[in-house]
């Protein structure tokens, strides 16, 4: 792997380099999905972009692109299109590594490329006649490739060059973004988690007798049924006082009631514990 490194500098100018360098900085200095503009600028092609896919499947999961006008997943005929697309075959093959890029041009003489409806119905009309692809993320069947489309064919050892320096910096990137979101999505989950049971606690003294008694039966685990037993009342009443204290708490289903009570302690008193009608 160092010995491709090398060989990757090797191919690279100083001015190269440098920009490299300012690239990684600027992904390591934002948290936002990492811009591909200054890379597509640096290895020269007219559109870049980062597709998530599902190789299993042969289909695309995500498209991020530097020109969004230039999206071909919405348009008709090309989600169909996509699943022969050479790099999924190739990927199958072993001829596609995740440690080296690869041109489409590679893959597929010009004739054969001619004849996928992929390439003549979509990447020609859009001006692309090669395009440069790099795996970034591989998980199981998903993965990210990064993707460099070009108005004319092969990609010299240089533009490779760059591409195979920058991606594991891209793919370090992408998984500390991938992180931040995890953990943002988590603390606003567990912040509305917080405010629904202080509301929910805040109305615990809405309960009727009988509906703490029930609440503190569902905290314990007991099944409608057994709490109709242990109550002396249908498992049609059970249900009945279910939603009530759902409806008065602002919950929706046993756990998260289950969950408040055990939280805190509900005041059962001891006239609830008595047998009454239906």
């Amino acid at each position: 792997m160092l010995l491709g490194l090398f060989r990757s500098v090797a191919d690279l100018t100083a001015r190269d380099l440098r920009r490299a360098l300012d690239l990684v900085h600027e992904w390591n200095d934002d948290d936002t999905l990492p811009t591909l503009d200054g890379l597509g600028r640096l290895v020269g092609c007219d559109t870049a972009g980062i597709i998530g896919s599902d190789h299993v499947a042969r289909r695309l999961t995500s498209v991020h692109i530097t020109r969004p006008e230039r999206n071909l997943l919405g348009r008709p005929g090309f989600v169909a299109a996509v699943a022969h697309h050479p790099a999924f075959t190739a990927y199958r093959s072993g001829r596609l590594s995740p440690t080296s890029s690869v041109a489409l041009t590679d893959l597929e003489d010009r004739r054969s490329l001619l004849r996928l409806p992929l390439y003549a119905d979509f990447y020609r009309p859009e001006g692309t006649v090669d395009q440069l692809l790099r795996v970034v993320r591989l998980n199981g069947r998903r993965g990210s490739v990064v993707v460099f489309n070009r108005s004319r064919p092969s990609f010299s050892r240089r533009d490779r060059a760059v591409v195979d320096l920058l991606a594991p910096h891209l793919s370090h990137a992408l998984v500390r973004r991938e992180r931040l979101a995890a953990l943002v999505a988590a603390a606003r989950h567990a912040t509305l988690v917080s405010e629904q049971a202080t509301r929910s606690f805040a109305r615990l003294p809405e309960l009727t007798p009988r509906e703490r008694h029930v609440a503190v039966h569902v905290a314990d685990g007991s099944t409608d049924r057994e709490i109709a037993r242990n109550l002396s009342i249908s498992p049609r009443t059970v249900h009945k006082h279910l939603e009530q204290i759902y409806r008065k708490l602002g919950l929706t289903n046993r756990a998260s009631l289950a969950v408040l009570i055990n939280s805190t302690s509900v005041d059962v008193p001891e006239t609830s514990l008595s047998p009454q009608p239906d």
